[in-house]
């Protein structure tokens, strides 16, 4: 029995991915294990052979012997293996393993200090070439070195000395760094960065799908092995890639190795891993975005060739892909075209985006030997992506459209057109109807009454879309005769004919039109076909006429679905749009059959419901919604709604590109107008023409009612008058199965508040600066508009008007606008307190616009205690400057204080110090040493106000407690105002480490002083009797990978939360340790998370 125990444990343990640094493990003769070890200090991988003593006794009385098989070992290493016997006496397999690789791991670091890298040709000035956005010193975290599951693929020494460097030079610019292997043993790299960084508007990244707390993470696979850019530019154009990219978005600063996509299949691991598929994909996973697969395609085919001629002929990234696209299909450019000024464009970027994204590493380093390629790559997939609008998404090329996009899409090519919607490059349209119905109602509804007008000029072009009625005295366009059973709908046909399952057809009665929309018709689909009788689908009424007296039917004419849209005249394109969309059900019925699958989040694609969606009609609903160019979210919530506007339905609206919204900030700041820098007004257009607006913006290129008072876009103070301009001379029709039957659209728009400066301001605004106009609302009356819940409640917070311009709602009363629809002037009002990684980071004052300090890439996934001593073993700065680092922390301690806390004064008469717990355990102690050095560490670099907490090392009579001051808070909390009424400095708390740490989480308790409680309008995270609320700190949340470092900022983040209510103290007294555990374990299950198994130890301690 023990031996079948040990089997069992064997294999669990030679699971990809259980012990990163072990491979091949496997039980050789029934008593020794036989593992080879692997580490990124050392180059050769070492096999190990341990003999199992009195392996019948296993697992209660055995013990190891190890030795290693492979020549050459160091002398640490040799050292440590004849103390295996005596270390692991009686432990488990598991145990046993993770310890020696613990051990092992120390050996190799303590042979690299001995004789650390020597000769190695890094110049640290070019190291200290960062982007004035950063301080590179601060944060050496930022590398992240773990996650290998063997050892890199590297075979000369200069391979790894140009992979430090080009990684350093990545850091230095202010990204996240880190490297790991797949499991085909491919070398990765990874450089991210946060997306809040970008200087990318909300509502930008709304209609993106994208978080500002995410990071933009570019991997660089080489299948061979680490190679520097002179390698890589290289190689033959013929022989095997020598690296592949990828690039989509992840929650944490580097993705897991097993969630790299798989280049042989990397559409499946795209749907697998897109956000919007599954709410259990793993957080550290990278998930693909609206752009993966394009720019994808873009590094992987052209991103080279862009290098090459950058670097060969001194080109901008502009002039360098306006080069490469006039090169292809031609065998040779002129010699001289090189010098041809549309090619001798420099790059050109808005005042508003930040400096850090502007970075251009070919510019500023001439010398190819001395590039990072991974720098390089970053740096052009940052462009590509902040800039993602103008360029098409199939051809690459930059779009000339005239008006500005907040969404990318494709350039006017039919091909590219195709290929973005074939190849499901678009939105997801089942996500789009599922989470916003009444947006993609009204976006069907302004396409329908546009085409119903003859005002359509943006056709569905090369989409293959077949309609059952072609072009005059085309092959093929007249209708066949046959008998219609109402009843059983079928259709007898006497002549032959060609008719296939799935095919649609469209029946009209007796000798009607097909060309006709005034008279009815049937669409169906066919499911079967027998001889001459054909099984139909159940019917869809169009056209108008009595729809119902289809059941007296008998003889009618029938034409299949296979006239080339493509084919038809303008007019006929305009009919066949309103007839496709009279096919398709109503938005609520769609919905339905997407959230009909069998679990929450297999949802059904609408192309699955053959019998009821007719594809082309899908295929023109697709384009409808894909073609948007508007971020339209619907928002009943009363905060974020303008009052005095009765049953009008309300949509938050923001247009233009993902800068205009910066570039309209600098013009507010601009305005003379201090007090009240904007104002609102409104804009009213006839239905058919909103189809237009959401996809080019308010702009004046077309004139619809005369220009009597100059050339701008027209805008009134009151309601009524915009309302006046939504008539139409034309008549117009609503889509059937409209949920809203529109009647009128109006928008309302925030404009810079300088009526002298407008075209007109009497009695209407007419403005020609673009800039200046952002919309924020769009506002639209109908026939069955859903209720819109009576009167509404003024917004908890306002934007305060000039009460010279105050808009006007209906009934001519001033309106009040929630301060919710002005996202830049929301985040002044919602400052939340800074956070050490927010204050850490140096912003230089040209640095374009400030992002988010909140969403800082410091307050990511903690780097590994590993990767840290790794990162500080490999660092050759530290060996050769050491006066430098002596020099800071000199500095450091001379400066005068920049906080009231101070270290070493913690009252300890009170405070419970334990001694050695009877459960510990040699992992968890190994490991907690561990975790201790590197905090001090930290501690020591760190400045105190800017860490913001403090370990004394001298009450830490054992690794398995220890007592934490958190401290420094920001003077605007509600935390720190107490503090300093109750004459404190510091929050104390007590951390206790249980026997399978870090497989198990430590317990965070506040010893002093007393906190509100939460039901008494307290917060913080803390508990009535002072343990930690947060499931980071329970056996659902808690991960072994954390470091201490990560933890102890999440527990003063959770401290210096203000949501939903900041934490107030109630008194300077103590929490006792036994109410603070009941506390732990009633917060646990009210919330539904595990408690540790090994909790009770702790308890008992």
């Amino acid at each position: 029995m023990p031996r079948h125990n040990l089997h069992s444990e064997v294999l669990e343990a030679s699971l990809p991915g259980k012990f990163p640094r072990l491979s091949r493990i496997r039980l050789d003769g029934g008593s020794t294990i036989v593992f080879t070890y692997s580490s990124p200090l050392n180059n050769e991988p070492i096999v190990f052979n341990v003999p199992i003593l009195n392996v019948a006794e296993y697992p209660n009385k055995h013990s190891y012997f190890a030795f290693a098989t492979t020549d050459n070992i160091s002398k640490p290493v040799s050292t440590f293996l004849d103390t295996v016997q005596k270390k692991f006496d009686r432990c488990k397999l598991e145990t046993f393993l993770e310890g020696f690789c613990d051990c092992i791991d120390d050996a190799f670091l303590e042979d690299s200090l001995e004789d650390s890298d020597e000769g190695d040709d890094y110049d640290p000035k070019h190291d200290a070439a960062a982007s004035d956005d950063f301080d590179p010193s601060s944060d050496d975290e930022d590398v992240d070195w773990g996650g290998l599951t063997d050892p890199p693929v590297i075979s000369h020494s200069t391979d790894k000395k140009q992979l430090r460097a080009d990684l350093r030079a990545a850091k230095a610019a202010g990204f996240k760094v880190g490297y790991l292997e797949d499991p085909d043993s491919a070398f990765v790299v990874s450089i991210s960065c946060r997306v809040s960084k970008l200087g990318i508007s909300q509502d930008a990244m709304q209609m993106w799908n994208v978080s500002p707390e995410q990071f933009l993470a570019v991997l660089l696979r080489y299948p061979r092995g680490y190679r520097g850019m002179n390698q890589i530019l290289s190689q033959p154009q013929t022989g095997p890639a020598l690296l592949q990219m990828h690039i989509g978005l992840c929650d944490t600063y580097k993705p897991t190795v097993l969630s790299v996509p798989d280049t042989a299949n990397p559409a499946k691991v795209h749907d697998i891993l897109c956000p919007s598929v599954s709410e259990s994909t793993p957080k550290s996973a990278i998930k693909s975005t609206f752009i993966t697969e394009p720019m994808e395609t873009l590094l992987n085919t052209r991103f080279l060739g862009f290098i090459r001629n950058r670097l060969e002929h001194g080109f901008s990234w502009t002039g360098a892909e306006l080069y490469y696209n006039d090169a292809q299909g031609k065998k040779k450019l002129k010699a001289n075209d090189v010098l041809l000024a549309k090619y001798r464009v420099p790059e050109e970027w808005n005042n508003s985006t930040p400096s850090f994204v502007k970075g251009d590493e070919l510019r500023q380093t001439k010398k190819s030997s001395r590039l990072s390629l991974p720098l390089i790559a970053m740096q052009y997939a940052l462009r590509r992506f902040v800039k993602c609008t103008e360029f098409c998404l199939t051809c690459h090329c930059k779009i000339d459209a005239g008006y500005e996009a907040l969404k990318p899409y494709v350039c006017s090519k039919p091909l590219c057109l195709y290929q973005y919607m074939q190849l499901g490059m678009g939105p997801r349209l089942e996500w789009e109807i599922t989470s916003q119905p009444y947006v993609v109602d009204m976006l069907v509804s302004f396409a329908y009454a546009r085409a119903w007008a003859g005002k359509l000029s943006d056709f569905p072009q090369g989409l293959d879309l077949k309609v059952p009625w072609g072009a005059p005295m085309s092959r093929g366009t007249k209708p066949r005769n046959a008998t219609l059973d109402p009843d059983k709908m079928t259709l007898s046909i006497r002549a032959r004919h060609d008719l296939k399952v799935g095919e649609w057809v469209a029946i009209k009665a007796g000798n009607d039109s097909f060309s006709s929309i005034n008279t009815p018709s049937l669409s169906c689909t066919v499911l079967s076909t027998q001889n001459n009788l054909i099984q139909l689908s159940q019917p869809i009424s169009t056209g108008f006429g009595d729809q119902s007296n289809h059941r007296q039917w008998e003889k009618v004419q029938f034409m299949p679905y296979r006239a080339n849209f493509d084919d038809l005249s303008a007019q006929l394109k305009q009919h066949a749009v309103t007839a496709l969309l009279d096919t398709l059900p109503d938005v609520i019925l769609m919905k339905s059959f997407i959230t009909s699958g069998p679990r929450p989040e297999q949802n059904k694609p609408l192309a699955s419901w053959t019998e009821r969606i007719c594809p082309s009609a899908l295929s023109v609903l697709r384009w409808i919604v894909a073609s948007n160019q508007s971020c339209i979210v619907h928002d009943d919530d009363p905060n974020y709604q303008v009052t005095g506007m009765g049953n009008y339905m309300q949509f938050r609206l923001a247009q233009g590109s993902p800068d205009k919204e910066a570039r309209f900030i600098q013009a507010v700041k601009s305005s003379p107008a201090k007090q009240f820098p904007t104002i609102f007004a409104w804009h009213g257009s006839p239905v058919y023409n909103w189809h237009s607006i959401v996809r080019q913006g308010l702009n004046f290129d077309e004139m619809l009612h005369g220009r009597s008072m100059g050339n701008g876009v027209y805008m009134a103070k009151t309601m009524a008058e915009s309302q006046g301009y939504t008539a139409s001379n034309t008549s117009v029709a609503n889509w059937p199965q409209s949920l809203l039957g529109i009647r009128s659209a109006v928008s309302l728009n925030e404009v810079v508040n300088s009526p002298q400066s407008f075209v007109c301001c009497n009695p209407c605004y007419v403005v020609s600066q673009l800039d200046w106009i952002q919309p924020r609302y769009l506002f639209i009356s109908g026939e069955d508009l859903p209720s819109q819940g009576g009167k509404k409640s003024k917004p908890s917070k306002v934007y305060e008007q000039d009460p010279q311009h105050t808009p006007m709602g209906i009934s001519h009363t001033p309106v009040s606008i929630p301060i919710s629809a002005l996202s830049s002037r929301e985040k002044k009002t919602n400052k939340q307190a800074p956070t050490r990684a927010s204050k850490k980071r140096k912003v230089s004052p040209n640095s374009g616009s400030k992002t988010s300090d909140t969403s800082d890439d410091c307050d990511s996934v903690a780097t590994l205690a590993d990767d840290l001593r790794l990162l500080q073993s490999d660092s050759e700065n530290e060996a050769a400057e050491p006066d430098r680092a002596v020099v800071k922390r000199k500095t450091r301690a001379d400066s005068k204080p920049k906080t009231d806390f101070r270290p070493g004064t913690l009252q300890t008469s009170s405070l419970k110090l334990l001694g050695a717990p009877s459960y510990a355990t040699t992992t968890a102690t190994q490991s907690l040493q561990r975790h201790l050095k590197d905090v001090l560490k930290v501690q020591d670099r760190e400045p105190l106000h800017e860490l913001g907490w403090y370990v004394d090392p001298t009450l830490v009579n054992t690794v398995y407690q220890w007592i934490v001051e958190f401290h420094s808070f920001d003077p605007s909390l509600p935390l720190a105002q107490d503090l300093k009424q109750n004459e404190l400095t510091s929050i104390v708390m007590e951390i206790r480490f249980p026997p399978e740490f870090p497989h198990s989480p430590p317990f965070f308790r506040v010893i002093r002083p007393h906190f509100v409680p939460f039901m008494n309008g307290g917060g913080g995270h803390v508990t009535i009797g002072g343990a930690m609320c947060m499931e980071l700190l329970t056996s659902s949340g808690w991960m072994p990978t954390l470091s201490m470092e990560s933890v102890l900022l999440q527990v003063r983040l959770a401290l210096c939360s203000v949501d939903p209510r900041p934490a107030r103290l109630d008194n300077v007294g103590d929490y006792n340790f036994g109410e603070s555990v009941i506390a732990y374990r009633r917060a646990c299950q009210s919330h539904g998370w595990r408690v540790p198994e090994d909790f009770n130890r702790i308890e008992q301690a």
